[in-house]
């Protein structure tokens, strides 16, 4: 049963992530640019490099939700190759890939409901694309996930496993 869980857990992480990641983003950007206004009437080299901090911080975090995600998706892989040789795992995986694919659309319309409120909607779009892109093709990916995951089972059944 490694390979089930580890779809699902990845799904369910990156789905948190996603809707913590505008919330941060929103404070984070909120704080610095209300010290960097203060800032720029005394000092604006100050306020530059203030600015500087925090595009670099968002950076930062677009990369580290795209990094988890695709670190993710190898342990998913793993633990697709090292799934046990009993058929009922292979129907409980069918069975729970029907269900993550009948039920993901859900999850992702209350993760776009948070991207597209009005504080959020822009910043979100500017800071974190590599979020945003996997966020808008989540459906694909995680198709092509499971298509290659079941391909990795097939090929440690049909090459890999004792007669």
């Amino acid at each position: 049963m490694k390979g089930q869980i580890g779809i699902i857990a990845m799904v369910g992480l990156f789905i948190g992530l996603l809707i913590i990641a505008p919330i941060l983003l929103n404070i984070v950007r909120t704080t610095t640019n209300e010290f960097a206004d203060a800032l720029n009437t005394t000092n604006p080299n100050a306020a530059t490099q203030v600015n500087s901090i925090e595009d670099s911080f968002t950076g930062f975090w677009d990369w580290v939700l795209v990094i988890l995600f695709g670190l993710n998706v190898i342990m998913v892989f793993i633990s697709a190759f090292f799934i046990d040789t009993h058929p009922a795992f292979v129907l409980i995986y069918i069975m729970m890939a029907f269900f993550l694919m009948v039920f993901a659309p859900n999850m992702l319309d209350a993760v776009d409901e948070v991207w597209a409120q009005p504080q959020y909607s822009t910043e979100t779009g500017m800071h974190l694309a590599g979020t945003d892109f996997v966020r808008t093709h989540f459906g694909g990916i995680i198709l092509s996930i499971l298509i290659l995951s079941g391909i990795i089972m097939y090929a440690k059944f049909k090459y890999f496993s004792s007669p």
